[in-house]
C-alpha cells in the first residue's frame, strides 16, 4: 500500500517552471561543497577549501563569553560604580558608552533599541572593556573617568558615542 501512495504522490506532483528552476539551483549547490574559486597574489586561479580555512580560526566560546560578561565586566561595574536610585543615571551613561564599545559601535535608536546584544560581543571586545574597568578600579577613578576611558576607546576605534 505504501508503494502505491508513493507512485500516486509522484504522479500528482506537477512542477511549474519556477519549481524546476529552484530544483536546478539546489542541484547545482550540491556539486561543490566547501570550495571556492579565488585568485592568488600571482593572479593564478586557485580553489580554496572553506572548511579547512575555518579550522585555523578562533571560534567564540559561549561559556567564556558568559564568564567574561557576567562574572567579569558586569560584576566589576556593579561592584564599583555608585549604587542607589540617585546614581541610576550615572550608571546608565557609563553603561551606554561601554555598550557602544562592546557592540562595535552599535548605538540605541530613538526607540532605545540597540539592535546588538553585549552578551554576544566578541571575546576580544569584552576583554578590552574589562581591561578599561580594571585600570579604572586600580586608579580608584571616578565614574566620569571611567566614562571618558570608554569614550576615548570608542574615539580610537571610530565607533562614535551614544547620543
Amino acid at each position: 500500500m505504501k508503494e502505491e501512495n508513493k507512485n500516486i504522490d509522484k504522479k500528482k506532483r506537477e512542477l511549474s517552471k519556477e519549481d524546476i528552476e529552484r530544483l536546478e539551483i539546489l542541484q547545482k549547490a550540491d556539486e561543490v561543497k566547501g570550495e571556492q574559486l579565488s585568485i592568488n597574489i600571482d593572479s593564478e586561479l586557485t580553489i580554496e577549501n572553506q572548511a579547512v580555512k575555518l579550522l585555523g580560526q578562533t571560534i567564540d566560546d559561549p561559556v567564556e563569553k558568559f564568564q567574561l560578561y557576567y562574572h567579569g565586566l558586569t560584576k566589576l561595574l556593579k561592584d564599583n560604580l555608585p549604587k542607589g536610585k540617585e546614581n541610576e543615571q550615572v550608571r546608565r551613561i557609563v553603561y551606554d558608552e561601554k555598550n557602544v564599545l562592546i557592540n562595535r559601535g552599535a548605538k540605541k535608536d530613538e526607540k532605545g533599541i540597540r539592535g546588538s546584544d553585549g552578551r554576544m560581543a566578541y571575546i576580544e571586545d569584552l576583554e578590552f572593556a574589562i581591561q578599561i574597568v580594571a585600570d579604572w578600579i586600580s586608579k580608584k577613578g571616578s565614574p566620569s573617568e571611567l566614562y571618558m576611558a570608554f569614550w576615548d576607546k570608542n574615539e580610537e576605534l571610530e565607533y562614535g558615542h551614544q547620543d
